[in-house]
């Protein structure tokens, strides 16, 4: 998620009375507006309304670059994010080790029917492409160039050509040309969530840490070694893992190696591994350094660094919180991990204040560099950063002298230091993301990673911003004369090679000479880099004029919105009409230019041209409904039935709104009229709806039309509650949330509810559970299904997961959407794949299906019925867009 890719509409929010934080509108903060209009709203007046009122171009683009969006707003979005998708699957809850292999175990037993999968987002995707370029929702133009998802691991093998890159989902890829191509490598591991990436310079083995560290996205299941990575046929198996079990449930913040050993910094503490016993794996990793005792809490014993000192050997972990707690510190061994001090650092650094942060040594280990979150005294008005930091004589205990804090890198030339309305301060999200590094040939050349990049050449004393925001704001931007220093932002990874720099950020992997003779070169200009991050998906037939064919349209974390259409029509590639966050999608399946796209929290956005806007005149329209408690991805959905797709939606956030203007909709008249408030009738005054359905059954007067609201009040808290209202008997009700014997259904997190085509009354429903539900949470919910079915409106629910014990049931893993095909056979979506229960087979029977998907999160399905046949598409959360023929 990051401020430059941000719609340009956030500060004609602010302007129009609107607070706005995160970088996204937030259902809270719409709560807050000072006026009742919904932020889509307030950029409409401004952006649409003035139009014809004789701005000149630099006003024009004045407007253009403050509407981009703050970097504090970003901040808070990114909370709000990280708690919706931890809270969906309960990962804070997760108590002890084992869910993957369970799991895992139970997959690869189970029986598979279906074709092979089908990668279709294959075409690089450029969110600079020319024609896309709405003043108001686009950030084409602003210089970011080919972008793919979250590159959370990087590592370089110069010895042997090879370049590693790791999606924050989407697992490992290599290169063996310089970032030209690369070819995924742990397709066939089950976990894909990255935590870090190293090679082990003894040997040139690749060591991959799983489970994302950025606040718990994906926990993961270990760590893997691939002796000679840089081999052609060369891939990490499940035969790989070093160590057993002991991992699972962790994420890996990062590895470091000794002579010895292989050590983890995790977040459950430093983990050791002897390198004698990785040959034969007979060892297992040993938690050396845990300061809190008792595991109680996802917040204690989190380690988020761990660096060994060159020449001594001595062991340097940053274990914290990003609040004070009394961990929080850095901790010495000086003897690979059997003893620890925390340490009381000299010299700058206050003690109080030490929070996340990342650390690197110099080649020659005389000089040790940290970038260190604050703990105390910041909001979005104020950095994050507590400061960049240097020990000179590599000691780490110091004295520490600060080289560098927010507003000297500010004044370094920060894009957030542009004129206009930026207000927000560099390291506003040092929480977020952060990286540091040290030229391997200078030990004064640093270079510092918050969200843009900054470098310096004599140990802090000066700056530069060398890896910017974006060019919106400077004056070569209108003229298209900028220098490439530019880069998506949001950094979290470092490497180098003998010539170069590497820095992994959450548009993806970009290049740049360590002499600094040149600017950024993305390394995703082939599209084989594929980590796309989608939450929601749509796909519609296009005419002979927009290129026949298909459109493919997905919303993505912090990608923005992107089409792909036939390779004639855009250069063989994708484009993104709609810039900052992406979510949910509505596309007509008749006419593939006409969609919905969501930039979070229920601001809607509508194109009926495939997003296609010259500079500066907006064509993309804001139909946001102004909800008060949207979730960060809200749901909308079209009538399930074909014959009434195009005449009525439905969104979801405190209340759920209809619209029958549909694609007639405008900023002006957005068309949504409140259905019902689901903080009423027994819901919870914290409601906010998590999944939706509507369908309509016959046609004219004896049409029968109906919809069901799940939601979630106090969604990622220990007073989490749920429930379903409907309409099906012909009022709006909560239902009782009750099983045919009377017992509560799952206190978990409501992902889906999908209405049976077959039954007439509606009364037929299914709803899908998401979190894990066994051994491995805590509290009411813990193992119960994740497919519920009623036949009586909701009245009753039975769980058709199947029984845990047999092989054609479900596994124990968080499930995302279902839908029913056009025979009647239901597909599930996972974190672990997409399943199947065939149409007329037994209650409880559920198949794999398809092959040659990758095990990343499968995010959301949608069919169409493309001009070869009918297609299950699924939007994976990590490795794109896929499609298998039904």
């Amino acid at each position: 998620m990051s401020i430059r890719d941000l719609p340009r509409r956030t500060v004609a929010a602010l302007a129009a009375g609107a607070l706005v934080v995160a970088g996204t509108v937030t259902g809270v903060v719409v709560a807050h507006q000072t006026n009742g209009d919904s932020h889509a709203q307030q950029a409409a007046e401004r952006d649409h309304g003035d139009e014809g009122d004789g701005d000149s171009a630099e006003e024009r683009e004045h407007e253009r670059h403050n509407a981009a969006g703050e970097a504090g707003e970003e901040s808070e979005t990114l909370h709000t994010a990280f708690e919706q998708f931890r809270g969906a699957r309960q990962l804070g809850l997760l108590t002890d080790p084992g869910v993957y292999s369970d799991a895992y175990d139970h997959w690869r037993a189970m029986p598979t029917s279906g074709g092979a999968w089908q990668e279709v987002t294959t075409a690089p995707y450029n969110s600079d492409a020319v024609p896309y370029r709405d003043p108001v929702s686009s950030n084409s133009g602003g210089g970011a160039s080919f972008v793919t998802g979250r590159i959370v691991g990087l590592a370089t093998d110069s010895a042997h050509h090879a370049i590693y890159a790791a999606g924050a989902q989407g697992g490992v890829f290599r290169s063996l040309n310089g970032g030209t191509n690369w070819v995924p490598i742990s397709d066939q591991i089950v976990n894909l969530a990255t935590g870090d990436l190293r090679v082990n310079p003894a040997d040139g083995s690749l060591w991959y840490g799983t489970g994302e560290p950025n606040y718990g996205n994906e926990l993961g299941r270990g760590i893997y070694r691939l002796a000679q990575p840089w081999l052609a046929g060369s891939r990490f198996t499940e035969g790989n893992r070093v160590g057993g079990e002991e991992l699972e449930s962790h994420w890996v913040g990062k590895i470091a190696f000794d002579a010895t050993y292989a050590y983890a910094a995790t977040s459950r503490g430093v983990y050791r591994f002897p390198l004698a016993k990785v040959a034969d794996n007979s060892a297992t990793w040993t938690d050396v350094l845990h300061p809190e005792p008792v595991q109680d809490s996802v917040t204690k014993n989190i380690a988020n660094d761990i660096v060994v000192q060159p020449g001594t050997g001595y062991l340097v972990a940053n274990l914290a919180y990003r609040s004070t707690l009394p961990y929080n510190g850095f901790y010495i061994s000086k003897d690979q991990g059997n003893t620890w001090t925390k340490s009381k650092p000299l010299g700058a650094i206050n003690p109080k204040e030490v929070g996340p942060s990342d650390m690197a040594y110099s080649a020659d280990g005389s000089a040790l560099y940290i970038v260190m979150e604050s703990t105390v005294g910041f909001d979005t008005k104020n950095s994050a950063l507590a400061g960049v930091y240097e020990s000179p004589n590599g000691k780490p205990e110091g004295p520490w002298s600060q080289i560098a804090d927010a507003s000297k890198l500010a004044n370094s030339g920060s894009a957030l230091k542009t004129p206009g309305d930026h207000s927000y301060p560099v390291g506003v999200q040092a929480w977020y993301n952060r990286f540091i590094g040290v030229d391997p040939h200078d030990k004064n050349h640093v270079y510092v990673g918050l969200e843009e990049v900054f470098e310096t050449h004599n140990a802090g004393t000066s700056w530069k911003t060398i890896g910017r925001y974006w060019d919106f704001g400077f004056p070569c931007q209108p003229s298209g004369t900028c220098d490439h220093d530019v880069l998506h932002s949001d950094q979290h990874s470092i490497a180098f090679d003998g010539t170069y720099v590497y820095a992994g950020n959450d548009g993806g992997l970009y290049r740049r000479t360590i002499a600094g003779d040149n600017g950024w070169t993305s390394l995703t200009a082939d599209g084989s880099l594929r980590a796309l991050q989608y939450y929601g998906i749509g796909v519609g037939t296009l005419n002979a004029t927009n290129g026949g064919g298909v459109a493919v349209w997905g919303g993505m974390q912090d990608n923005g919105v992107s089409l792909l259409r036939p390779a004639a029509k855009d250069n063989g590639q994708q484009v993104s009409p709609m810039g900052g966050d992406g979510g949910m999608m509505i596309v007509n399946p008749d006419n593939g230019c006409e969609a919905v796209g969501e930039y979070t929290n229920l601001t809607l956005q509508l194109t009926r041209n495939c997003g296609e806007s010259p500079a500066d005149d907006p064509t993309i329209e804001q139909i946001a409904p102004g909800d008060p408690n949207g979730q960060f991805i809200a749901p909308f959905v079209a009538d399930d039935n074909p014959a009434y797709t195009n005449k009525l939606w439905i969104a979801g956030g405190r209340y759920v709104w209809e619209n029958t203007k549909t694609w007639a909709s405008t900023a002006e008249d957005n068309g949504w009229t409140q259905a019902f408030d689901l903080t009423t009738g027994g819901g919870d005054p914290a409601a906010s709806a998590t999944a939706l359905a509507a369908r309509t059954f016959g046609t004219g007067g004896s049409a029968k039309h109906v919809e069901y609201a799940a939601w979630c009040g106090s969604c990622s808290s220990t007073t989490f509650n749920n429930g379903i209202a409907t309409d099906v008997s012909g009022a709006w009700k909560q239902l009782p949330m009750k099983d045919s014997t009377g017992n509560r259904l799952p206190k978990r997190y409501i992902s889906a509810v999908t209405i049976d085509p077959s039954d007439s009354t509606g009364k037929t429903v299914y709803v899908t559970f998401n979190s894990f539900s066994a051994r491995y949470i805590q509290g009411y919910g813990s193992g119960m299904g994740h497919v519920w079915k009623s036949t009586d409106g909701g009245q009753t629910f039975t769980d058709v997961s199947g029984a845990p014990a047999a092989t054609d049931s479900l596994p124990d893993v968080p499930a995302s959407d279902l839908v029913i095909g056009p025979t009647g056979s239901m597909y599930l979506a996972t974190d672990l794949g997409v399943y199947v229960h065939p149409a007329a087979s037994a209650v409880g029977h559920w198949e794999k299906f398809g092959t040659a998907l990758p095990t990343t999160i499968s995010s959301d399905l949608t069919i169409h019925q493309d001009p070869n046949g009918t297609y299950l598409y699924d939007g994976t959360f990590g490795r794109g867009i896929w499609k298998v023929k039904l």
